[in-house]
C-alpha cells in the first residue's frame, strides 16, 4: 500500500484524532516509518479517554512523534525532511470561533504546503470533506458538482468556508507537486468523535433527539476503518495523482435513523422532534458555553448537518482505483456498540 515510499517516511498532520491515529498505526503495522506531528504531547484524547495519544503515538514501531502547531508556521519549518508522502488531515471542525477556522484550516495548509514543496515529496494527499460542495440539496453529487461558495467571515458555516479556501491552495500547489484529494463522507466508528462519541455523550445527557423523519436530513457515512482503507490507496495508486475522490460507504442514512441508532446502544429510545426544537435545544446549549467563557461547540448552525438533504456519489473511488468498503454498516453499528461498551459510554 506504501509502495514508493518505504525507504522514506509518511508524514501525517491530524495523528492525534481518530483517523490520523488509525492511518499511523496501520502504516506502521505495515512496517512503514511515520512522523506525525503533534500540538500537545500531553493533551488527551477527544473521545475522554484521559489517555495521551502522543503516547500511544509513541509506542507504535517506526513512528516519529514532532512537536508543532499549524497556527504557528514558523515552528513546522524543516519538519518534513525526509518524508516522501504526506497526509495532511488536521482541522479545526468544531465551534464558534471563526478566526481559529481561518488560523489553522487555511492558513495552517498554507504553511504544510509550503513545507511540503520545499521538502520536495512525491506526494500529498489532502483531507477534505464532502462540505466543500456547500449546503446544496442535490442527488449524487459528483467530484465535478460546482460548490456553492462562502467566506469565512459571513458563512453559517465557517468550517465549510475554510475548507473550501483550504482546497483551492491545495490544488494550486498541485502545480508544483503532485496533489491528491480525499473529500470523505460522515465519518463514524469507534473512537470517532463527531458523530460517534459526541452523540453518545449529548443522548446519555438527554440533549440529542431525532428530528421528525420528515425533517431529517441524510448523512453519507463513511466507517473509520474504511477511509483509512481508500486514503491508503490514495497514498499509492498512480492514478490517484492530480483527482479528487468522494470517499463514502454507499447510500446514505436518514440522520433521524442513524441518532436511534446510536441511541438504542445505550437502551434509549428519546422521541423525534421538530426542527424548530433542535435549533432552540442548541441555541441554548451555545448561550451556556458562552455563560461558562467558553467557545460554544454546538451552534444553531451545527444543526444545518442534521437537516440537510443530498445523496453523494462514490462511484469514482470505485470505478478508477477499485476501492470498496470492506465493513458493512451492520458489522460497523456492531463494532460502535462493542467500543462504546468496553469504553464505558453504555453499560
Amino acid at each position: 500500500m506504501t509502495a514508493g515510499f518505504s525507504q522514506k517516511h509518511v508524514f501525517i498532520t491530524g495523528a492525534t484524532g481518530s483517523v490520523g491515529l488509525m492511518l499511523a498505526r496501520r502504516l506502521s503495522a505495515a512496517g512503514q516509518k511515520v512522523r506525525a506531528i503533534v500540538r500537545d504531547p500531553l493533551a488527551s484524547a477527544p473521545d475522554g479517554s484521559g489517555a495521551s495519544r502522543s503516547a500511544a503515538l509513541s509506542s507504535l514501531p517506526g513512528v516519529e512523534v514532532v512537536k508543532g502547531d499549524l497556527s504557528q508556521p514558523e515552528g513546522l519549518r524543516g519538519l518534513m525532511r525526509g518524508c516522501g508522502l504526506v497526509y495532511h488531515i488536521a482541522a479545526k471542525v468544531q465551534g464558534s470561533d471563526r478566526a481559529a477556522y481561518q488560523a489553522i484550516n487555511v492558513a495552517g495548509t498554507k504553511a504544510i504546503l509550503n513545507e511540503a514543496i520545499t521538502a520536495g515529496v512525491d506526494r500529498f494527499v489532502y483531507i477534505s470533506t464532502i462540505g466543500v460542495y456547500g449546503m446544496v440539496h442535490g442527488q449524487d453529487l459528483t467530484e465535478d458538482a460546482p460548490w456553492l461558495a462562502s467566506d469565512w467571515r459571513t458563512s453559517r458555516s465557517p468550517y465549510i468556508a475554510t475548507k473550501q479556501e483550504a482546497e483551492r491552495l491545495v490544488w494550486t500547489a498541485g502545480l508544483r507537486m503532485p496533489v491528491t484529494v480525499a473529500r470523505p463522507g460522515d465519518i463514524y466508528g469507534p473512537q470517532q468523535y463527531a458523530w460517534t462519541v459526541q452523540f453518545i455523550e449529548k443522548i446519555n445527557q438527554g440533549q440529542l433527539m431525532p428530528p421528525t423523519d420528515a425533517a431529517s436530513g441524510l448523512f453519507n457515512l463513511i466507517y473509520i476503518d474504511n477511509l483509512v482503507d481508500a486514503l491508503l490507496l490514495l497514498g499509492s495508486h498512480p492514478q490517484a495523482v492530480g483527482q479528487a475522490f468522494n470517499v463514502v460507504d454507499g447510500a446514505p442514512m436518514p440522520v433521524s435513523d442513524y441518532i436511534r441508532a446510536i441511541a438504542s446502544m445505550a437502551g434509549k429510545h428519546p422521541p423525534a422532534v421538530p426542527a424548530l426544537f433542535l435549533r432552540a435545544a442548541a441555541a441554548v446549549l451555545m448561550a451556556a458555553d458562552r455563560v461558562r467563557g467558553r467557545e460554544a461547540m454546538v451552534t444553531p448552525n451545527s444543526m444545518d448537518f442534521l437537516l440537510h438533504k443530498w445523496t453523494i456519489s462514490g462511484a469514482k473511488l470505485r470505478s478508477m482505483l477499485g476501492w470498496s468498503p470492506a465493513v458493512g454498516r451492520e458489522e460497523a453499528f456492531h463494532r460502535i456498540a462493542a467500543w462504546l461498551h468496553s469504553a464505558g459510554y453504555i453499560q
